[in-house]
């Protein structure tokens, strides 16, 4: 697979402080990526040195094979066929949706650049609002047109600044997962900013997993949800809580919850302690079972209740029940472990 972005070993700082540290990566060709992180993560700083704005000390980027940015040496925006998706759209007030899609392919012959334009806006469902201009559109409209204006010249890769952070809440996952869409049926390749993992996992092939200037793990959101490598993704990503444990053998695990066994990949000796990563569907609800823990919160999710259950002074654990059992907070409910797939950390404590 041809490697459409490669960013190397790459290092940024500002005044002798480091921002980004070490980052390695690549997209193929229609790959769509992601970074997600807290913000100060050194997201931002990443996307902007991609796009050509901030200079590296160490490491190098590369486009389509082509080395873009190196240390002391960094090929200036316009000359990378960079698109870029800002916050705040940046439509031109001043111009028509048509106009202001056409603006990037002002190069382009009359007929081809009617052929894009045109093109566009049937693929984003916009045909009708050619004379209309940004402020007669909504916020979601907006953003689409803001999407094709930077897709129209065709770039070697578009980068998308947290998008839809303007967006009300519930929009921002149904736009990801358009914007999705839209960029595979145009076979663009895109890297998109953001601190919200529902947007990560909505649009991107890969994500990025970024603290405090490092990549902390590159994967899929399968593989960043049921295989953290570190604690701060296995905290970061989901919702889950650690339970303690001590390994008897290689594949068992003896907790407060009784025993567990399966596949983890943590190279432990036995009487080692450990703790156990617990998603909220990892723990089943059992009237049966002999361990009772107490209701400390709830949280009504339609179809299903978000329990937080007491497990002891200082652990908690998350617990997914159909919503029909109705449990009040105090009272105790039976639960037993399904885990099928152990993810655990040597002990911290």
């Amino acid at each position: 697979m041809s490697r459409q972005l490669e960013v190397k070993n790459l290092t940024i700082a500002y005044d002798g402080k480091t921002a980004v540290e070490g980052v390695s990566f690549y997209l193929g060709a229609a790959d769509i990526g992601c970074l997600l992180g807290p913000s100060g993560c050194g997201k931002t700083s990443l996307l902007r040195a991609i796009a050509g704005f901030e200079p590296v000390v160490a490491g190098e980027i590369l486009l389509r094979g082509r080395q873009v940015t190196r240390p002391g040496e960094s090929l200036e925006p316009e000359q990378r066929h960079v698109g870029m998706v800002f916050q705040d759209f940046a439509l031109y007030p001043h111009l028509t949706v048509w106009k202001n899609v056409a603006f990037g392919i002002r190069r382009f012959k009359r007929a081809e650049r009617r052929r894009r334009v045109d093109e566009l806006l049937k693929l984003v469902n916009m045909q009708g609002t050619e004379n209309k201009y940004p402020h007669q559109l909504s916020g979601g409209q907006q953003q689409r047109i803001a999407l094709v204006r930077a897709m129209a010249p065709r770039p070697d890769i578009l980068l998308l600044d947290e998008p839809f952070s303007g967006l009300d809440v519930e929009l921002r996952t149904q736009l990801a997962r358009e914007v999705r869409d839209i960029l595979k049926r145009d076979q663009i390749t895109a890297i998109l900013v953001t601190h919200d993992q529902l947007e990560a996992f909505a649009m991107a092939d890969k994500i990025a997993v970024m603290a405090e200037g490092e990549l902390r793990q590159w994967g899929d959101g399968y593989q960043l949800y049921h295989r953290p490598v570190d604690r701060f993704v296995a905290d970061f990503i989901g919702q889950g809580a650690m339970l303690p444990g001590q390994i008897i053998d290689g594949p068992r695990i003896e907790t407060p919850l009784g025993i567990v066994q399966g596949n983890h990949m943590a190279d432990l000796s036995p009487g080692e302690t450990v703790d156990l990563l617990l998603r909220p569907s990892d723990i089943v609800h059992d009237d049966d079972s002999p361990f009772k823990l107490e209701v400390l919160d709830r949280v009504f999710q339609g179809a299903e209740y978000l329990y937080t259950l007491h497990l002891s002074d200082d652990t908690k654990v998350l617990c997914l029940v159909q919503s029909h059992h109705d449990h009040a907070i105090g009272e105790r409910i039976g639960v037993k472990l399904d885990v099928s797939s152990l993810v655990i950390f040597a002990s911290d404590h």
